[in-house]
């Protein structure tokens, strides 16, 4: 599973202390600098100024800061340095403004100047040089000044800052010993060292360096470990909750990592904490497919970020899967929206009109199939969209021209492959729907392929090659529902009635709402006489279902079986009133007609049953 790993913002701290750390170290404005220096670099201007043109445009700077024109405060220094490149303390008063702007790429920036420019102007300590080779990713010489200065002086700040530097040199295992070092340290550090904080820093690097030292479960249980103990030295620690559930994640122990994610929330985190808490707990909870909370965490994501896209995309997507269709595309359109090429948010909108059910909403997902592929006509999710599309509104050959043209584009596409089979077999062509599956088998032999070719055997009549695919995606993927309940078709075609309620009920188990299934097994354990078991599946599928001619035909010949004819003849008129012209129930109400002595009704739905079938024999 993909998490966001925090924190981001690590970079924008650094560039604040190393300003802060210059400035402190030069009080003087460029206005107080003594004539031999102004000379001094008045020969290197690119331009003929003075330095009291400089200091001109220095003297508004205080009042433009009062006023809060950053920006224009940045512009004049920006214009200043212009005048004078080599002016180091130009560089370090806007580096602080662009800190205040939140402009912290360009206050790196500015960290890379000063650290080029340098050249002893400045007397900077061994820390602060070893802060600007760090910031510069100068590592080794920034381990090299602190190691120095850790051998001199081996206290518990100057360790802990040599292991963090050794932690960005990917140094974890000399950072580790030194973090260890650090703990040793600090019962008998200074009396002005607050123990507690100390320990728990460290602790909690340690726990970072294991996170970091390999992805085998040892490494992040001993992070899990020293991050509980940073975590008992303080409560309020959110960065250390974070850092515990990502490493619960790693080793797949996710209700720990719900639990920590979640005092996260309640702790007072920042931002960028509280964005990427809800984005790794909305996966989370969408790997465990518990969907409804996954869409709530990526709400208050998106909300948070509201010109992400992918998070507009995964709620969309949470919503399509709790069959929110309208607000699944509501999302997807608000994606849109930020990014108007965004392809992926076109194809799902399309899917979730595709949902609706109705003719419009099918035209409306084909015009978004056909955006994305104006946008890139070799995107074969796209293409293979817009097949079953088409499929849907009946225009199979040219549903069958799209597929082709996804195979042509992606030879490996086995999703092509499938689609262009179903259509196959709706044209009637079985062999070329068998061969067209037979190739996705090759590319990716999954339960659903082979199911699918199971049911191609059936259409060619070799039932026995159809039972040897269902068996075989079965072994492959044992909670495959359909591939049970295709198998419990062909032993209740044989009238094997025991085992065709068996494979019933283990497809029920795997997708609890496939009516098909349940219904089918009522009618298998009516004639297995097991009536109270059909009674109970009956029953739901008559509440699931209450339009369903079929359900009601076949309870009406379960009730037959008990010698309820009364409620055999209103179930059987309850399937006429949904299906008027329908033979096989007239001729069997005539028959319950008959038993209960309604001889005339009996012979009118008798005479129905023959007008309709001698009509349906003429056409």
């Amino acid at each position: 599973m993909k998490e966001t790993v925090y924190p981001k913002y690590e970079s924008a701290q650094t560039s604040r202390i190393l300003i802060e750390k210059f400035t402190s170290e030069s009080k003087e404005s460029v206005i107080t600098l003594n004539q031999h220096r102004r000379s001094s670099r008045l020969f290197f201007l690119r331009k003929a100024a003075s330095f009291e043109n400089i200091q001109k445009r220095f003297s508004t700077q205080s009042t433009e800061l009062k006023l809060h024109k950053l920006k224009k405060a940045v512009r004049e220094l920006s214009y200043a340095i212009h005048l004078q490149p080599d002016g180091i303390q130009l560089y370090i008063i806007r580096g602080q403004y662009l800190l205040r702007m939140r402009c912290y790429d360009l206050a790196k920036f500015t960290i890379y100047q000063v650290a080029e420019l340098n050249k002893g102007l400045i007397e900077l300590s061994p820390i602060q040089q070893a802060l600007i080779y760090s910031f510069c990713e100068n590592h080794d010489k920034a381990i090299q000044v602190l190691d120095g200065i850790t051998l001199n002086k081996p206290d518990v700040p100057m360790c802990t800052l040599l292991a963090k530097a050794q932690m960005k040199a990917k140094r974890n295992k000399e950072a580790m010993r030194m973090f260890k070092k650090a703990l040793d340290l600090i019962s008998s550090s200074d009396k002005g060292l607050n123990p507690l904080a100390a320990s728990a820093d460290c602790l909690y690097h340690l726990g970072l360096c294991y996170m970091e030292e390999g992805s085998l479960q040892l490494n992040y249980k001993l992070a899990i470990t020293d991050l509980t103990t940073a975590i008992n030295m303080d409560k309020n620690s959110y960065i250390a909750f974070y850092n515990r559930a990502l490493c619960y994640t790693k080793i797949n122990e996710l209700q720990m990592a719900l639990t920590d994610y979640g005092i996260v929330l309640l702790l007072n985190a920042g931002e960028t904490v509280t964005l990427n808490t809800f984005i790794n707990r909305g996966l989370i909870y969408a790997e465990l497919e518990q969907f409804n909370f996954a869409l709530e965490d990526f709400k208050q994501a998106a909300l948070i970020s509201k010109t992400n896209v992918s998070l507009c995309q995964a709620t969309a997507v949470c919503y399509h899967r709790n069959k929110e269709f309208e607000e699944a595309v509501n999302f997807f359109t608000w994606a849109v929206k930020i990014d108007p090429r965004f392809l992926d948010a076109y194809i799902g909108r399309g899917n979730s009109y595709m949902e609706y059910g109705h003719d419009e909403a099918t035209k409306q997902a084909q015009k978004d199939f056909l955006k994305a592929l104006h946008f890139n006509p070799v995107y074969t999710k796209a293409r293979i969209c817009l097949g079953y599309n088409l499929q849907a509104q009946g225009k199979f050959q040219k549903a069958w021209n799209h597929f082709t043209i996804a195979m042509e584009v992606d030879p490996k596409s086995y999703l092509a492959y499938e689609g262009r089979a179903v259509v196959c077999l709706q044209m009637g062509d079985n062999f070329a729907a068998f061969q067209d599956i037979n190739a996705a088998i090759k590319i990716n032999a999954t339960a659903e392929f082979l199911t699918n070719r199971g049911v191609i055997h059936e259409f060619m009549g070799q039932q026995q090659n159809a039972m040897r695919d269902y068996q075989e995606a079965i072994s492959l993927n044992p909670t495959y529902s359909l591939a049970y309940f295709n198998a419990g078709n062909i032993y209740f075609h044989h009238r094997q009635f025991s085992q065709a309620s068996d494979y019933f009920s283990k497809a029920l188990k795997f997708d609890p709402e496939n009516e098909c299934a349940t219904m089918n097994r009522a009618i298998a354990n009516t004639v297995l006489k097991r009536y109270e078991e059909a009674k109970e599946d009956f029953a739901y599928v008559v509440e699931s279902c209450p339009l369903w001619a079929a359900v009601y035909f076949n309870r009406a010949y379960f009730y037959c079986c008990l010698k309820q004819y009364e409620l055999a003849e209103e179930d059987l008129s309850k399937a006429l009133s949904l299906k008027p012209n329908d033979a096989l129930i007239y001729n069997l109400r005539a028959e319950v007609r008959g038993k209960i002595g309604l001889i005339e009704e009996a012979m009118a739905d008798y005479n129905k049953a023959l007008d309709l079938q001698e009509h349906a024999s003429v056409v």
